[in-house]
Order: C-alpha cells, then structure tokens, then sequence
C-alpha cells in the first residue's frame, strides 16, 4: 500500500507521507553513516566536509570542466582522501566516548543532511528531481536551509560541549 493512501485513510494530507518517508529515509541513512564512519571520527569527518568545500570553492573553473559533475568527484574524493588520510594530517583527539547514543545519532543526521544538501547543490534541480520531490529537495538547495545544515552541526557541537562542563 502507498504511504500517501494510507495517510489519506487516517485524514492526513498526502504531503505528510511525504514527508514521514523522507525522515525515515534520512534516519535510516543516518544509522548507516554512523555505523560506517564511526562514533570516535564523526567530529573528524564533519571538519572534512568544511575542509573540502573550502578547498572546491579555491579551484579554478578551467579546471573543474573536465566533467559535469567534476565538482561532486573533487569534493567526494577530498572528503574521502581527507578522512583516510585523517591521523596523518591532523592532530584532533575529539572522541566520540562521551558523547550519548542520541547526541552521536543527531551528529551524524546533521551530517548526513549536509552531506545530502552540498552533494545536491552540485547537481541540476531537474536531475534531483526525478529521486527525490521538489518540496523535499527545498530542504537541502534553499539557501536558508543550505545556510542551516552548515551551521546547525557546529551548533549542536557547542551544545553538547557546553552540556558536559
């Protein structure tokens, strides 16, 4: 049975299937990240991400037009080269121990939805569109909200740190 029929039997309009499916999507994406990062590097990838974007954003253009999605692959591949290359460049000793399950599993959903949001602020709309409606893609290339996922992992970060003094 259809998610959007189901809600209709219950009263709920269509869009709340939804969205209900895309929350399910992006939890059970942010288990699978969580589980395939780990709870002692989440901190380290996080770092990656920025790292990455800020060195895609230095490139010159003539070097980016190798492909269409050169900007995906660059960024893809230093996120990956970064994170493997992790204790080698980088001294940070952030562990993820004394964190809680649920502060572990809301750091990687932020992650996860950043990861989702700059990926698919790379591609063209219309190619997104066709995985993923267009009211739930607003989430991830609207500016505010692209604005959001930047800052809202920092933010948690200082919550959860701020808590533990």
């Amino acid at each position: 049975m259809q998610l959007d029929k189901l809600f209709l039997n219950f009263g709920l309009a269509a869009s709340v299937a939804e969205m209900v499916t895309l929350v399910l999507v992006l939890l059970v994406l942010s288990t699978i990240f969580w589980l395939l990062i780990g709870r002692f590097r989440l901190h380290n990838f996080l770092i990656n991400m920025y790292i990455s974007l800020a060195l895609l954003s230095v490139i010159p253009s003539n070097v980016m037009s190798f492909s269409k999605n050169s900007s995906i692959i660059l960024f893809l591949i230093f996120v990956i080269l970064l994170t493997l290359m992790n204790k080698y460049l980088f001294d940070i000793h952030q562990s993820g121990s004394g964190m809680a399950l649920w502060q572990v599993f809301l750091m990687s959903f932020f992650e996860v939805v950043l990861l989702l949001s700059i990926i698919f602020s790379f591609l063209p709309a219309k190619d997104v569109a066709k995985y993923v409606s267009k009211n739930s893609l607003s989430y991830f290339i609207d500016p505010w909200w692209s604005f959001a996922w930047m800052i809202l992992p920092l933010a948690f970060l200082i919550f959860v740190k701020k808590r533990d003094r």
